[in-house]
C-alpha cells in the first residue's frame, strides 16, 4: 500500500511540475530559424510575427537566418535542438517540395511537429517596368520569338517560383531562360539592376517594387485575385489553370515537443494573427493571415507533398550539382 501511495504521489508531483512549467512557458527567448536570407519572404514574415509574439509572451523572439542547402541547413539545425518549444522552424511549401528532391534527408513529418500556418500568399510573375511587356500575352509572345530570349529569376530550385515557371513553360509552350538564385532578395536585385527580365517569386518581397513602379506584375498564381494587387489577373483567368497555387508559410517545432507547449505556441500565434495591428502589417506585405490548428497545418503539408511531387515528376526536374 505504501508503494502505491508513493507512486500516486510521484505521479501527482510530476503532473503538478509539468503544469507549472507550462504556466511559466516561455521563460527565455524563442528563436525562429528561417532558411531565407534577410529580405526574403520567410524572414519578413518571421520578423513581423516575432515582434507581436514577443509583446504577448513577454520574452524576446529572435529571427535567425540559416540559408543554404535548399533549406537543409535550417531544417537540420532545428531538428537537432531540444524539443522544448524554444526553437521553431519558419518554413514554407518548400519543406514539402524537398520531400521529393531530397528523400535521403528523411521525412520532415518524423523530424518536426506542426505548430501553425501563419499565412498564405500568391506567387507573382513580374517584369521590369522598362520592358515593353504589358501583360502575360506579350510576355509569352516575346518568349516564343526565340528560345531562352526571355529570362526569369527564381529564388531557388526547390521553390514554388521555380516549379511554377516550369509549369508556365509547359502550358504556354515557351522556353524561358530560368536563372536560379539562393533567395528572393538576390533575385530581385538582379532584375532591378537590369540583368534579368522578370521574376517569379512570393508576392511579399516583390510588392514594394511593384508599388514603386520598378516592376510590373502581369499575373498571380492564386485561384482568385489578391487584394494586394486587385488589377492583376490570375493565371487561371488567362487560361493557364495549371499555374494555379497558393503558397503558405508556417511554423514547426522539433519532434517530441510536448503537446501542451505546441498548444500554447499555437494559441499565442493565433492571437497575433487576429490582432488588428499585426494583421495590418501582414496584409501590407501581401501576407494573408491564416492561423488554425497544428492538425490543419499537417494536412496542408501532406497535400503539398502530393501536389509538388506530381509537378516535379511531370517536368523531370533535377537538382544540378
Amino acid at each position: 500500500m505504501r508503494t502505491l501511495v508513493s507512486l500516486a504521489a510521484a505521479s501527482l508531483l510530476a503532473l503538478a511540475t509539468s503544469s507549472a512549467a507550462l504556466a511559466e512557458f516561455p521563460e527565455k527567448p524563442i528563436t525562429i530559424v528561417v532558411s531565407a536570407q534577410p529580405g526574403g519572404s520567410p524572414d519578413i514574415l518571421a520578423r513581423i510575427i516575432g515582434q507581436h509574439l514577443s509583446a504577448r509572451i513577454g520574452q524576446p523572439v529572435v529571427v535567425e537566418n540559416r540559408s543554404g542547402g535548399a533549406g537543409a541547413v535550417a531544417n537540420q539545425h532545428v531538428a537537432s535542438q531540444p524539443a522544448d518549444g524554444y526553437t521553431l522552424l519558419g518554413t514554407s511549401d518548400t519543406l514539402g517540395i524537398n520531400v521529393t528532391f531530397f528523400p535521403d534527408q528523411g521525412d520532415p513529418r518524423e523530424k518536426f511537429t506542426p505548430v501553425i500556418q501563419a499565412m498564405s500568399s500568391p506567387q507573382v510573375l513580374a517584369v521590369r517596368a522598362d520592358l515593353p511587356i504589358a501583360d502575360l500575352a506579350q510576355y509569352i509572345e516575346a518568349a516564343k520569338a526565340e528560345a531562352e530570349i526571355v529570362s526569369v529569376a527564381v529564388p531557388g530550385v526547390t521553390t514554388a517560383g521555380n516549379l511554377l515557371a516550369l509549369v508556365l513553360e509547359a502550358q504556354a509552350a515557351i522556353d524561358l531562360n530560368i536563372a536560379v538564385y539562393p533567395s528572393a532578395q538576390p533575385s530581385l536585385d538582379d532584375v532591378l539592376g537590369g540583368h534579368v527580365d522578370s521574376v517569379f517569386v512570393t508576392l511579399g518581397p516583390a510588392l514594394p517594387h511593384i508599388q514603386a513602379g520598378k516592376l510590373r506584375a502581369i499575373a498571380v498564381t492564386t485561384p482568385e485575385r489578391t487584394p494586394s494587387l486587385p488589377d492583376v489577373p490570375t493565371f487561371r483567368e488567362l487560361g493557364l489553370d495549371g499555374v494555379t497555387s497558393t503558397s503558405w508559410q508556417g511554423y514547426f517545432a522539433p519532434a517530441g515537443t510536448p503537446p501542451e507547449v505546441i498548444a500554447k505556441l499555437n494559441a499565442e500565434i493565433n492571437a497575433v494573427l487576429q490582432d488588428p495591428a499585426a494583421r495590418e502589417q501582414l496584409l501590407s506585405n501581401a501576407f494573408d493571415p491564416a492561423g488554425g490548428t497544428p492538425e490543419e497545418l499537417g494536412k496542408l503539408f501532406d497535400a503539398g507533398v502530393t501536389f509538388w511531387n506530381k509537378i516535379i515528376t511531370d517536368n523531370n526536374v533535377q537538382i544540378q550539382n
